[in-house]
């Protein structure tokens, strides 16, 4: 298997802990805080597919986060592979974390009730959280890249 595939399956498996994690805190401080409805809802009002298609989105954007951490971003950061993706997760949660004060207001999801308010301290400690999953299981499946295989 290519690094460039190892990659992806590496993002996917961090979305997959991103998700585990959801459903950790979920059940602990909010519980319409679900990612599936926040992806799905970005696409369609049909409230039926949130979650299959939210899924969908939020595994390939795994597989793409994996291949930018690995081919743009991990080569940039000091120290094991785990804390390299982490640190890319929370600065991608940081940078798009502007963006939550535009989707309360327009998401289908938050207008019926079916979605929390996104843009306020207990999600952004979710996120936080969240994150943290993704980009250490990323970094710790993908690990770094041998020096036999580099050769």
């Amino acid at each position: 298997m290519t690094r460039l595939a190892r990659s992806a399956l590496a993002g996917v498996a961090g979305a997959l802990a991103y998700l585990a994690e959801q459903e950790l805190d979920r059940r602990v401080a909010n519980p319409r805080s679900d990612d599936l409805v926040l992806l799905g809802g970005l696409v369609t009002d049909r409230s039926s597919i949130w979650k299959p298609l939210g899924l969908a989105m939020h595994l390939c954007a795994g597989a793409g986060f994996g291949v930018a951490f690995e081919t743009i971003v991990a080569p940039l950061l000091p120290g094991p592979y785990w804390l390299r993706g982490a640190a890319m997760a929370q600065i991608e949660n940081a940078a798009l974390w502007p963006l939550l004060a535009l989707i309360d207001r327009t998401h289908p999801a938050v207008g019926r009730g079916a979605l929390s308010p996104l843009n306020r301290p207990v999600y952004f400690a979710q996120a936080v959280l969240r994150h943290a999953a993704l980009g250490s299981v990323l970094g710790l499946v993908l690990g770094p890249p041998n020096r036999a295989s580099r050769a």
